[in-house]
């Protein structure tokens, strides 16, 4: 049998509608279909209601009067004394009679099997109202559940970009604070350098390279100690770095090499020669390693007071 054939007799075992046969070959299939034996223990409740679904209909008092008096219009004078309610009994119970209900009974249930064979399992829910309304609210429980859950799920993802959106906020903070550390550190070595008695000052100028550069630098002269922040400088090309220069009798004596943030400012202590008394100093761009005499194009120059 097909797996639909199976389907079919499913209603008619929960009204207990089978024959012996059809009842056996049921069965032998539930076992191995989970499916088949949902569906009838839920035939099975649904049947078990309709029951409750349906009044009590009691027959009308004017059927047996009229039942007894067709009884009396034909029966014998001669048994008269024969009780009607006696008569109408036993005309209840001839062969003629128990053929006709034993036909109308084999007739309803051959109705009733054709009728289950079309029910499904929606029919009988909105056959009976309560099981139909249990149905809709399980339907409405479920389309509430999923809204609320496509709900939380949009609330956690723009959760979750403003926790990115914070956490990069956070970061950029972080770096701006530790800029800031990081120069007012250098501001305190510079004050603290300049309090020295021999350190002097040197105002470095921006050159046609980077006019808008600007650079102080500090240099001591007994001990050759520089310090120098700078600003405004374009960033390095690869491979190539700013060198600090001394200039001493026209002679540039070299210096350390230094790199710019991506603000184009840098802070950098060197030690030059010492003992320089009006020294000048220049920054040229040149390869990284620096060189031993000026190559590159000057960007910064300026001379200590």
């Amino acid at each position: 049998m097909r797996h639909e054939d199976y389907k079919q007799l499913l209603a008619l075992e929960a009204l207990g509608a089978l024959d012996e046969g059809e009842r056996r070959t049921l069965e032998e299939h539930l076992p191995s279909c989970a499916e088949c034996r949902a569906e009838l223990r839920e035939l099975s409740d649904a049947s078990a209601s309709l029951a409750y679904t349906v009044a009590p209909v009691m027959p009308p008092t004017a059927l047996r009067v009229r039942v007894l008096e067709s009884v009396r219009a034909v029966v014998d004078p001669s048994k008269a004394l024969v009780d009607p309610s006696e008569a109408f009994d036993a005309a209840r119970n001839t062969p003629a009679a128990i053929g006709e209900s034993t036909r109308r009974s084999a007739a309803t249930e051959t109705d009733a099997r054709r009728l289950l064979g079309r029910f499904s399992l929606w029919q009988l829910l909105t056959g009976r109202p309560s099981l139909g309304f249990g149905a809709a609210f399980a339907a409405l429980a479920i389309v509430i559940l999923g809204v609320a859950t496509l709900s939380l799920w949009g609330r956690a993802a723009a959760l979750g970009r403003e926790v990115a959106r914070l956490s990069e906020k956070l970061t950029n903070a972080q770096s701006e604070l530790g800029a800031q550390r990081e120069q007012l550190a250098s501001a305190r070595d510079v004050d603290e350098f300049l309090a020295t008695p021999g350190a002097r000052i040197a105002q470095l100028a921006g050159k046609p390279a980077a006019p808008q550069a600007r650079a102080m630098l500090a240099y001591d002269r007994s001990t050759g100690r520089a310090v120098m922040i700078a600003s405004g400088l374009p960033p390095a090309p690869a491979g190539h770095a700013y060198q600090l220069w001394l200039i001493a009798d026209n002679k540039p004596l070299p210096g350390g090499t230094f790199k710019t943030d991506a603000e184009g400012r840098a802070r950098m202590s060197d030690r030059l020669p010492a003992g320089i008394n009006s020294p000048t100093f220049a920054v040229t761009l040149e390869r990284d390693g620096g060189e031993s005499a000026p190559k590159g194009d000057m960007y910064l120059l300026g001379s200590a007071s």
